[in-house]
């Protein structure tokens, strides 16, 4: 089996494990990685943060965004044909629904000082304990983190997304932590 073969049957597997762990634990991950996620030096130490707002099946930050907004910078990825676009976040009122993926993005301007973003919360579908993830397959990722030259590159997901191995590719990019969900709140 080729590398986007085994790709192909792992989003199948981690889309029936989303399922399988339902509404309810998929929000208490989210509620305890953003605990985490607040206690993470990188995040503290962080003056701008891009972040995602997320779709119903990731790891949901808005309460990160909405709680620290006041005192750090946020940033949004916009779809724009094949690449995200990075835009200011200015409020949750200030969001508009995406046409592509159906979910909120800022209506700002782009966000052109990439050298500025110190973090990025990168979501996935899987990840591994080397910094590797697996994305929903059309790269959007792997072409803007090269571009966060002074980004230090945080994968967020949940428990069950972590795995020994995820197959990867060359243009597959290699985060420098990965940060999980807990099934149950320590």
């Amino acid at each position: 089996m080729g590398i986007s073969q085994k790709k192909k049957a792992l989003r199948k597997t981690i889309m029936e494990l989303k399922k399988a762990a339902g509404t309810k634990q998929m929000q208490r991950e989210s509620r305890e990685l953003v605990l985490r996620l607040e206690q993470n030096k990188q995040f503290q130490d962080a003056e701008c943060v891009l972040a995602y707002w997320p779709m119903p099946d990731e790891i949901d930050l808005r309460a990160l965004i909405l709680k620290w907004q006041s005192s750090k910078s946020f940033l949004l990825p916009v779809v724009k044909d094949d690449y995200l676009e990075i835009r200011k976040f200015d409020g949750e009122e200030s969001l508009v629904p995406s046409p592509h993926f159906g979910i909120l993005e800022p209506a700002g301007q782009p966000f052109a000082e990439l050298s500025k973003i110190d973090l990025v919360l990168v979501p996935g579908l899987a990840f591994d304990k080397s910094g590797y993830r697996l994305g929903r397959g059309k790269a959007y990722y792997d072409r803007l983190l090269p571009r966060l030259v002074n980004a230090y590159k945080l994968g967020v997901g949940f428990s069950f997304q972590l795995l020994e191995e995820v197959p990867c590719e060359p243009h597959d990019e290699l985060l420098d932590e990965v940060l999980m969900g807990s099934p149950e709140i320590l």
